[in-house]
């Protein structure tokens, strides 16, 4: 398979019919100007989109049709960016296709009740009324349509003699359909629609099926050629559809779609499967569609270096405009982030991570994002662990809120524990037929008897605001000391708030006496928190939930480095054996929630930053990259001690050892 690019830009064209003159300022000097001008090392350019239209003379679909017949656009951009050397891989959307969903509504996903499945849409709306964006009727990867998304791609490979790759969009939106061609696939093959697990393996199977012919394809004619199937083949909770990805392109928008760190932890995720991936971001100061909007330039340039971090090449959206020229202030904004990553990449690229933390994943997106917060806030570097990896690598591992485990992978923790490893698990984690099967000191005792509490940490526990009772959104389990040691006591309310008894405008004071069932409990190296902190943190963002875990996580857990940061900061320890170094990362950007945007504005420096890193190996050097600056170190007691001058956005330090 060939190499993935480091700079990549992903160049949307969904063009509406009542545009004219579709691509007919297409110039290809300009073409290459603007990605010579973005320092682009590979560009997704498009054959067909989202409207239904294709951008080459089809034989099998609809050429634009305000385009010039004939004309090839698609081929154009591909020829104009081989010829500067680079990479131009093909978009095919397949989920949304508004051409195809209107002539063919046989052709669309549907509802259990036969209804079309739309998002965004009112079926209802007069032609006048206004659109909201995102809106587009869902199609289904199944019979006559992909026999239809089959028949493009046939035409695509036989155009163009070299195709780097293929991105089909649109792809895993649902995890079920009723459409006539899955009704009778499910009958086909002995699945009862009503049941909703045989829905969803229908589902599953007709996605795999779209996959591997699609792979099939495209590797018959360009063997080396990458494939990513997009909106789901990165989602760390469809492990199912990984397979079938060359590579991973992990779209976040972080502006509007979830923030800045939604990409760490999935990028851990992915590295996991020994293929390369890449972060997607946008040009855009919202999102995807956006003409005329700019995100700001030294934003775009913390979310490349971001990118790069984490191990992750970098992909930024734009939209081409109707008439085929690029817009140049674009890539002048896209070359300032790009110019700043690619001076780096040798740092960057591959690099293996240093993390002695590893964290479950629960299904629950809050709880997942917000123990993920709590800990890129805390400046503690972890990876994601799923059932059956390799524990010898961590020193201890977090069971957050409500991780399921089976009897063999408890079996796995406990020993991981008995010989020395650490585990902190919350809420309902680790709970199987109302007993725990990781053993805190505690025995399960049930759901809780009210809808909140409050958590007062004990001296054991000290939290940096005091001691008193604090407010628990949602209340913790209640469980039963046997010979665990008590870190933290619940304060039940008088009372649940309801109509009949309430006190003041929100929650009911609590007890004066503690409750008998402890909020927090330790036995050698294993803590259990009866509330589910990562959910109220991801909810409610009391700085008190995350001092709690985190508290009670370094009772047992000694990380790999340590930094005086603020939280906004992010850094991470990375190892490039080949190169005989280890490379330190530190960001600092904080960003704000302006209107329906997030924005990253305002960078100041961080200065003297004290870095301490646990070290075994011999230090040689450290030096700030990519200035090449050498910087003073001190060794001692199997850690290396240094300050960075200055961190302003992002700066990396590299420790060559011997």
């Amino acid at each position: 398979m060939r190499k993935l690019p480091a700079r990549q830009v992903h160049l949307d064209f969904h063009t509406s019919p009542y545009i004219p003159d579709i691509g007919k300022r297409f110039d290809k000097r300009q073409f290459q100007a603007a990605l010579k001008e973005g320092n682009v090392n590979s560009v997704t350019v498009f054959a067909k989109c989202h409207h239904g239209y294709c951008y080459y003379p089809s034989r099998v679909s609809a050429q634009h049709p305000q385009m010039e017949p004939g004309f090839d656009l698609t081929g154009a951009m591909v020829d104009a960016a081989h010829e500067i050397g680079v990479a131009a891989p093909i978009y095919i959307t397949a989920g949304w296709s508004v051409r195809d969903s209107d002539m063919h509504p046989e052709w669309c996903a549907r509802n259990a009740d036969g209804s079309i499945r739309h998002g965004g849409l009112d079926p209802h709306a007069a032609p006048d009324d206004p659109r909201p964006t995102f809106s587009w009727d869902h199609l289904c990867m199944s019979g006559e349509y992909a026999e239809h998304i089959y028949a493009v791609t046939r035409e695509v490979l036989e155009r163009y003699p070299v195709v780097d790759g293929l991105f089909y969009d649109i792809i895993y939106l649902e995890d079920t359909c009723y459409c006539p061609n899955c009704l009778k696939g499910m009958a086909e093959e002995g699945l009862d629609p009503a049941n909703i697990e045989d829905a969803r393996e229908y589902y599953r199977r007709s996605h795999l099926r779209f996959m591997a012919e699609c792979t099939r394809l495209l590797h018959e004619k360009n063997p080396e050629a990458t494939i990513f199937f997009n909106s789901g083949g990165a989602d760390i909770y469809r492990p199912e559809y990984h397979a079938g990805q060359t590579h991973f392109e992990m779209e976040d928008l972080p502006t509007t779609w979830g923030g800045y760190d939604i990409m760490p932890p999935r990028a851990s995720f992915m590295s996991r499967y020994g293929k390369e991936y890449l972060g997607m971001t946008g040009k855009f100061h919202t999102c995807w569609g956006e003409f005329g909007g700019y995100k700001n330039p030294e934003a775009l340039r913390f979310e490349a270096l971001m990118m790069a971090m984490y191990g992750a090449k970098c992909s930024i959206g734009d939209q081409m405009l109707p008439d085929g020229r690029m817009d140049p202030e674009t890539y002048r904004i896209i070359g300032h982030a790009y110019r700043a990553l690619e001076s780096v990449e040798p740092w960057a690229y591959p690099a293996e991570s240093t993390a002695t933390l590893g964290v479950y994943l629960s299904g629950n997106k809050a709880s997942d994002e917000g123990l993920h917060c709590m800990l890129l806030e805390a400046h503690l570097d972890f990876d994601i662990v799923m059932p059956g990896d390799a524990l010898d690598r961590f020193r201890a591992l977090i069971l957050p809120d409500c991780v399921q485990i089976d009897g063999a992978e408890a079996g796995r923790i406990n020993r991981f524990v008995a010989d020395g490893g650490a585990v902190l698990f919350s809420g309902t984690s680790a709970v199987e037929d109302g007993r725990f099967l990781i053993d805190a000191g505690v025995e399960y005792d049930g759901a809780p008897a009210y809808r909140q509490d409050y958590f007062c940490p004990g001296d054991a526990l000290p939290l940096p605001f005091g001691n008193a009772p604090f407010l628990c959104y949602q209340a913790g389990e209640r469980t039963r000391v046997t010979d665990g040691q008590v870190l933290a006591s619940v304060y039940e309310p008088w009372f649940d708030r309801t109509y009949a008894r309430f006190c003041s405008h929100q929650n009911t004071p609590y007890r004066p006496e503690a409750a008998a069932h402890p909020a927090a409990v330790r036995k050698g190296n294993v803590v259990y928190l009866a509330h589910r902190f990562c959910c109220l943190y991801k909810t409610d963002g009391a700085q008190l939930f995350r001092e709690a875990v985190i508290a009670a996580l370094r009772l047992i857990y000694r990380p790999r480095y340590r930094v005086d940061l603020p939280s906004a900061g992010r850094t991470r320890l990375t190892c490039q054996p080949e190169q005989s170094r280890y490379v330190f990362h530190a960001a600092y950007a904080s960003s704000i929630q302006r209107g329906r945007t997030l924005v990253l504005e305002d960078m100041p420096p961080i200065r003297d930053l004290a870095v301490t890193v646990e070290l075994a190996e011999t230090v040689r050097s450290v030096r700030l990259v990519p200035s090449m600056e050498e910087i003073p170190f001190v060794q001692q007691n199997g850690e290396v001690a240094f300050t960075i001058p200055c961190v302003k956005c992002h700066q990396m330090a590299e420790i060559r050892v011997d």
